[in-house]
């Protein structure tokens, strides 16, 4: 996943400005984590200030000034920068239907479901898997825009050191929540980035990539958090 958003800071006289900028067109959640000495703002002297930000595509924000609380002394300051893709922000629209990703007429058997005790816990507690064959058809389970793709890997095994291998297509909903298929086989999304999707259009291929113990779709709705995290929501297939 290349970098989404960037954090631009300016000192000058011992001021101290950070700009927040998203750099595509799609909604970020991004937090800034500054640590300092002899730095203040107009509000308060504590040494460390967060900022956790919403940022719309291409939008660029100021959002954080210090100075210098004793002039003649040095200042120092040293920031961290989180994002991860959504709104955390966002409410989960209660009344959305999900239909299975896969095509209309098939089955496949949830091997894991919400709380499963093998993979499905903290941020992905509510996830379910499919067990499906290498290059199953799979369909968007709802409607949105493509917002992220990765199809270049061809590894993955039962451990998670495999977790970074994964393919994946990144589906953004009406109301900002993610809808997330994981574990597709190389070269085997069928979207392009910035894409307008609808509930049941082609969306790529299964596969047996990243942290995967067995050919399977990974699929989960997922909620942007600060410090670049992110929160698997419960919801409903039709």
């Amino acid at each position: 996943m290349d970098d989404w958003a960037c954090v631009e800071k300016v000192e000058q006289n011992k001021e101290v400005s950070y700009w927040l900028y998203n750099k595509k067109p799609f909604v970020v959640t991004v937090t800034l984590e500054v640590e300092t000495s002899n730095l203040k703002t107009s509000a308060t002297n504590q040494r460390q200030h967060i900022v956790n930000q919403v940022l719309q595509g291409y939008q660029r924000v100021k959002v954080l000034v210090l100075h210098p609380i004793d002039t003649k002394q040095r200042i120092w300051y040293d920031e961290s920068f989180y994002w991860a893709p959504g709104n955390m922000l966002a409410q989960h629209q209660k009344d959305a239907v999900y239909q299975y990703p896969y095509a209309d007429g098939d089955y496949f058997p949830i091997v894991q479901g919400f709380g499963g005790g093998y993979s499905h816990s903290g941020a992905s507690q509510s996830a379910v898997d499919f067990a499906m064959p290498v290059g199953t058809p799979i369909h968007a389970a709802r409607a949105g825009i493509v917002i992220d793709l990765v199809e270049q890997h061809s590894r993955g095994g039962a451990s998670r050191k495999y977790a970074k291998y994964a393919n994946y297509v990144v589906i953004l909903h009406g109301d900002d929540t993610t809808g997330e298929y994981y574990h597709l086989r190389k070269d085997g999304v069928a979207v392009t980035q910035g894409e307008r999707v609808t509930a049941g259009q082609l969306i790529g291929y299964s596969g047996n990539t990243g942290f995967s113990s067995l050919p399977h779709l990974h699929f989960a709705v997922y909620h942007a958090k600060p410090f670049g995290k992110y929160q698997s929501l419960p919801f409903a297939f039709e």
